[in-house]
């Protein structure tokens, strides 16, 4: 619910500080009167949470950031976009030359929003998340950002609610905590839907998921590359490899997985983290406190881009 004041100055501060401003693009105060205009009508379901955030309020929210950030002349990336609105939105703006970055999610890629009619009510409660999964229309207008380069990168909003969390929204849908889990399969199931489908080619796939996002947030070459001075952090990938995700099996600390029961092809046969083998033929071998804090210096590429422009734009200055 961040008003048009807060995102001017906020989208300002970050232009000073050569930072790239991150943005949940969705009208919260429709929201809201979307939600208390259902509740009123006696609808407390899980079914009630794709009603309450319809695609108008996300592609309201998308055009009104990027049009302030525009106005500005500051960077935007609109974080987990799963709608065509959102999409034509960053679409039309880069067709002006305005340096807007997209985020989709591999789940808003391939569930749709039946899975809030599921008569389960732990299973259709475990799929609430914001923004809500859509009707299956827009995952072509996702798939089609990929492709055309309007969306760059893949994520999962990772949020390991279970059903004991979920509980909290048994009888007030805007009560629940929103997100399922899914970072663990999110490169398999991209694999087997994108690149096995022929709608990614596999250097596409390595660019959405993982050299795209250190380009944007300025980790790029140390992260994002396969060469000499880049971090030994390395996927072995087997595209012929095959296995069948379940909650049973994941790795997760979650008792629900949005992609149970699906097989995919195309798997992780080994990743390398730091040099050091971290997951080998099916066997994880991370350590606790193994991580490292990445420092992202500030002004990525995208700020002399900005300045080169403002430099061809400036006015010039006519003695007579």
């Amino acid at each position: 619910m961040a008003t048009d004041d807060i995102l001017v100055e906020s989208f300002s501060r970050c232009l000073e500080l050569g930072a790239i401003p991150t943005v949940h693009a969705e009208n919260g105060e429709l929201v809201y009167h979307m939600q208390q205009k259902l509740l009123a009508q006696g609808m407390t379901g899980p079914e009630a949470h794709p009603l309450s955030r319809p695609p108008q309020v996300e592609g309201e929210a998308a055009s009104r950031a990027i049009r302030i950030a525009s106005t500005l002349g500051a960077p935007v990336y609109l974080v987990h976009v799963p709608t065509k609105d959102a999409v034509d939105e960053i679409a039309y703006a880069r067709q002006q030359g305005h340096p807007v970055f997209g985020e989709c999610l591999a789940g808003h890629l391939v569930i749709d929003d039946s899975v809030y009619q599921n008569p389960d009510w732990a299973t259709a409660a475990a799929h609430v998340m914001s923004p809500p999964f859509r009707p299956k229309g827009h995952q072509e207008a996702l798939w089609h950002g990929l492709q055309s380069g309007n969306l760059q990168t893949t994520a999962t909003d990772h949020c390991c609610f279970g059903e004991e969390e979920k509980a909290a929204g048994k009888d007030d849908f805007t009560m629940f905590p929103t997100g399922p889990a899914g970072v663990e399969d999110r490169l398999a199931v991209l694999w087997d839907e994108g690149v096995n489908t022929g709608k990614l080619s596999p250097q596409e796939f390595v660019a959405v998921t993982s050299t795209n996002t250190a380009r944007i947030f300025n980790l790029y070459p140390r992260k994002g590359a396969i060469q000499v001075g880049s971090d030994a952090d390395i996927v072995v990938w087997d595209p012929n490899g095959t296995r069948t995700i379940s909650a049973k099996t994941h790795h997760q600390n979650v008792d629900f997985n949005i992609f149970e029961g699906k097989t995919v092809r195309g798997i992780a046969r080994h990743t390398i983290s730091q040099g050091k083998w971290v997951w080998r033929d099916g066997e994880l071998h991370a350590g606790r406190g193994a991580g490292r804090y990445l420092g992202r210096p500030a002004y990525p590429g995208v700020f002399e881009l900005l300045a080169k422009r403002a430099e061809l734009n400036a006015p010039v200055a006519v003695t007579r």
